[in-house]
C-alpha cells in the first residue's frame, strides 16, 4: 500500500490536502475504487486492497475531509465542512477520480461502503456526461436507503443541534440516535461497536482507533441527511446509466441497513428506475461490515467474481 497526498483548491476557496492510498499490481487489469463510510478511513480497507491488488487490479481509496489522515492533517477530524459539506465529499471524489483517470488510462469500478455508498450512487449520478469519469460497475456495500421521513426527520434534529451547539461541533444526541443505537438489534454486548462485525479482532481494533467512531458535527450530519433524501427518489436514480451494472451487497443483521430491509428497498427503486443490471447479495449473520466478517474469503471471492463478470463482459460490449 502506497501513501499519497493531493492538494484540491474547493469552491469556497478553502485547500484541502486530501490522503489517499493506492495498491499497484505489477500488470494491472483495471481499476478499483474505494469509498470508505462515515467516522473511519481508507487505511481500513488494507486488506480488500491488497487482496484485490494480487488479482490483478489497481485499487485506491481515500480519507474524506473530516476523516482519517485528511482530517487530522487539517485539524478538522469529524467535521466536513462548514457550509455544502456533501458537495464538497462529491467533488473531492471527482477530482481525485480524474485524476487517477488520467493516470491509469481506466474507467473505475467502484466500491462504496455506508455513507461511501451513497457518494458512490451520487457520484455516479453526476458523472455520466460531462466529466466522462464514469464507473464500469458499481458495488454499494452496507447501504441505507430508509422512508424519506426518516432523512427528514434527521434533518430536523441536526437543524436543531446545529442552532443549539454550532455549526462544528459534534451532537452527542444524533451520535446515540444512529452509531449507539445500532447495538440494539444483538441484545447483550461486548463493545458499543458490535454491530458492525462478528469478528472481535474488527471490532477491537476499530474501537482502539483514534481515526474510528467519532461523531461528526452537526453541519455534516445536516448536510449528509439531505443527501440521503434526494439520492434514491426516482428522478435521482433515473440519472443513472440503465446499463450499469450495480452490486448490492450486505449481511442480513446489518443494522444499517435494517437487517436487509433496505437493500431489497433499493433493489426494487434501481429496477423501477429502469437498471437491468442489478444484482443482490444477503450474507447470512452479516452484520453492517460485510468485508470485515468473519466468512471475509466468501465476501471477497464472490466480489471478485462478480467485478471479472463486469470487466469481460463491458469489455465485450463496449460498455
Amino acid at each position: 500500500m502506497e501513501k499519497h497526498n493531493v492538494t484540491f483548491d474547493s469552491a469556497d476557496e478553502d485547500t484541502c490536502h486530501i490522503n489517499y492510498y493506492t495498491w499497484r499490481p505489477k500488470k494491472k487489469i483495471g481499476w478499483i475504487h474505494i469509498i470508505h463510510g462515515m467516522s473511519e478511513h481508507a487505511a481500513r480497507y488494507e486488506n480488500l486492497g491488497s487482496y484485490l491488488q494480487s488479482n490483478g487490479y489497481f485499487v485506491s481509496a481515500d480519507d474524506h475531509r473530516g476523516h482519517g489522515q485528511t482530517g487530522l492533517n487539517s485539524n478538522s477530524l469529524n467535521h466536513v465542512g462548514d457550509r455544502k459539506s456533501w458537495d464538497l465529499l462529491v467533488n473531492d471524489q471527482k477530482r481525485l477520480l480524474s485524476k487517477l483517470k488520467k493516470e491509469t488510462g481506466l474507467r473505475p469500478f467502484i466500491i462504496g461502503h455506508s455513507m461511501g455508498a451513497l457518494l458512490a450512487l451520487n457520484i455516479s449520478q453526476e458523472c455520466q456526461e460531462a466529466s466522462k469519469i464514469e464507473p464500469r460497475a458499481l458495488v454499494l456495500s452496507g447501504v441505507t436507503c430508509s422512508p424519506t421521513i426518516t432523512y427528514t426527520f434527521g434533518k430536523m434534529i441536526a437543524t436543531f443541534e446545529k442552532l443549539r451547539l454550532g455549526r462544528r461541533s459534534p451532537s452527542k444526541l444524533l451520535h446515540n440516535l444512529s452509531f449507539k443505537s445500532f447495538n440494539r438489534a444483538f441484545g447483550t454486548t461486548r463493545t458499543e461497536a458490535d454491530w458492525l462485525s462478528r469478528d472481535p479482532l474488527i471490532v477491537d481494533k476499530y474501537v482502539k482507533d483514534p481515526l474510528c467512531g467519532q461523531s461528526i458535527s452537526t453541519q455534516s450530519w445536516l448536510d449528509f441527511f439531505a443527501a440521503a433524501s434526494r439520492l434514491f427518489n426516482p428522478k435521482a436514480l433515473k440519472k443513472l446509466k440503465p446499463e450499469l451494472p450495480i452490486y448490492l451487497v450486505a449481511g442480513d443483521r446489518d443494522p444499517v441497513g435494517r437487517s436487509g430491509k433496505d437493500v431489497h428497498t433499493l433493489f426494487e427503486k434501481l429496477s423501477s428506475a429502469g437498471q437491468r443490471d442489478v444484482h443482490m447479495k444477503l450474507y447470512s449473520g452479516g452484520r453492517h461490515e460485510i468485508f470485515n466478517e468473519i466468512n471475509q474469503a466468501e465476501v471477497y471471492i464472490d466480489l471478485l467474481k462478480w467485478i471479472d463478470y463486469c470487466r469481460t463482459t463491458t469489455e465485450r460490449l463496449k460498455i
